[in-house]
């Protein structure tokens, strides 16, 4: 029988690997667990889906859908590490906002700007949302190796809580003069958390478009192949999977 059931993962004691991988979408967790060996679902509830997958290498990993934004974020992974995850690495999707990041490059961040207030619940706005180093490094190192230079970024991040930002209080003038990279919503909560807890964390992002005039919008129709249904977005989160998946056999040691 199964113990100490999360209240919203549905998962126990025995479901859930020292390392993890979390994306938002529910959809890419059987995408990203089909990269692997061996994957199933292990828990299904209220939307968030967890699998559990081996890398070539043998090391099991747990695959776990957050949702959008930081709330449901926070949620995942305090049950993930109730459980003993001891490393997230988040698998997501980003805008551009540095003019050469654009649709189909990969960006992995440094660090983030905390413009969301669920990590004020672990440390104060000026504690710094950084990316564990020896992560970071493997990934941007990894994904190097799959896609040329230029579709290749490492910098930080705007992590924010609003997608569709009121013009008044738009702060894309002031990210774009300070060289911010990309724009997402969830990865400086989970640095935060990560840090304040003694456990590693990086992210690793698929760019669907620039906040400067290309981003991801409403379709005319079902056949756009814009935002995540360009083949340039498509090959780019197939591409930061495989980086994920090569960084976490380089550093466990597989």
């Amino acid at each position: 029988m199964k113990k100490r059931i999360q209240p919203h993962l549905r998962v126990g004691e025995g479901d859930v690997e020292k390392v993890a991988i979390i994306t938002g979408n529910p959809d890419r967790v059987p995408l990203i667990a089909s990269k692997m060996k061996d994957g199933e679902e292990v828990a299904r509830y209220r939307g968030l889906v967890t699998y559990r997958a081996y890398t070539p290498g043998g090391v099991p990993v747990t695959i776990a859908g957050t949702g959008m934004g930081t709330p449901t974020t926070a949620i995942c992974i305090e049950e993930l590490a109730n459980l003993g995850v001891e490393s997230f690495i988040r698998i997501g999707s980003c805008g551009g906002i540095d003019y050469p990041v654009t649709i189909g490059d990969v960006v992995v961040p440094t660090g983030c700007i905390r413009d969301e207030r669920t990590s004020l619940n672990y440390a104060p706005v000026e504690y710094p949302a950084v990316a564990t180093p020896v992560w970071q490094n493997a990934l941007f190192d990894e994904i190097s190796l799959l896609l040329p230079p230029d579709r290749v970024h490492r910098g930080v991040c705007w992590t924010t809580d609003v997608y569709y930002a009121d013009e008044g209080s738009n702060k894309l003038d002031i990210w774009t003069r300070a060289k911010v990279k990309c724009v997402e919503m969830e990865s400086s909560l989970l640095f935060v958390f990560a840090q304040t807890r003694g456990l590693n964390a990086a992210s690793i992002l698929a760019v669907d478009g620039n906040l400067h005039g290309g981003q991801k919008a409403e379709q005319k129709d079902s056949s756009e192949k814009s935002g995540e249904q360009s083949p340039l977005m498509i090959e780019a989160i197939e591409k930061e999977t495989l980086a994920t998946v090569k960084a976490i056999d380089r550093i466990t040691g597989a």
